[in-house]
């Protein structure tokens, strides 16, 4: 009977133990960061991978990813300085670089990303309506993005984030400005057709009885005769 006892404190025990070590370590991964937290306060970071010890049942551990990470914000539709209108279609790298100051300001990659539209949003506005099409197109598009990006990086870094990238994958028309350039194209390729008929056909009219007459000289025959009768020198 009392050694029935004395295996079930055992077991009671060992559960407690195991109970009480879960809650107090912790691993951190390779790809990850952590921010220690004691009732919501932050305590401590770690960016070292490895087993880690808390207090448990006290301190809790937000992990946050330490990779590059993309981010594709929605297109928008931005006006340069010709007054042209263009939807754009960007996509952002970045990388958690202070996990404190990320979940002071942030708390999470979901608040971020929509910062980070925001901000890249706002920096396209200014900058393309800085500059024309025919630039954005031209060498001169590195430049351009580069000052994009550097304004999301410097704004980016009240957040704890360090933007390494943005990019315009896409600079198209508005689907009613590619429509209507489509129609015109379409009517200048049928006008040009029409053209291009109107003078074939005049090309090709067939030779009549009266141009057979005249030779190759354009005049008639029986004029080169009569001619050719007057001048006995010509024949």
């Amino acid at each position: 009977m009392v050694d029935r006892r004395l295996l079930i404190v055992i077991a009671v025990a060992l559960v407690v133990v195991g109970i009480v070590a879960t809650s107090a370590l912790f691993i951190v991964d390779q790809t990850e960061q952590a921010l220690v937290l004691q009732f919501g306060q932050p305590r401590r970071v770690i960016r070292e991978p490895g087993l880690w010890v808390k207090r448990p049942f006290l301190e809790d551990v937000r992990p946050y990813d330490n990779r590059l990470l993309d981010f594709e914000p929605p297109p928008e539709e931005v006006i340069v300085s010709d007054q042209k209108r263009l939807v754009v279609d960007t996509y952002t790298r970045y990388r958690i670089t202070d996990p404190l100051l990320f979940y002071q300001t942030a708390n999470s990659e979901v608040a971020v990303r929509a910062r980070l539209s925001a901000m890249v949003n706002g920096s396209l506005r200014r900058v393309l309506g800085n500059v024309t099409l025919s630039a954005l197109l031209s060498h001169e598009r590195p430049a351009i993005m580069k000052q994009i990006r550097d304004e999301v990086r410097d704004q980016g870094k009240g957040f704890g984030i360090d933007v390494v990238d943005v990019r315009i994958r896409r600079a198209d028309l508005p689907e009613e400005n590619s429509q209507a350039i489509y129609a015109r194209m379409v009517s200048e390729r049928q006008q040009q057709a029409a053209q291009f008929r109107g003078e074939g056909a005049g090309q090709c009219r067939p030779r009549t009885h009266r141009d057979h007459r005249r030779g190759a000289t354009g005049r008639p025959k029986g004029a080169r005769r009569r001619r050719r009768a007057e001048h006995p020198y010509l024949r």
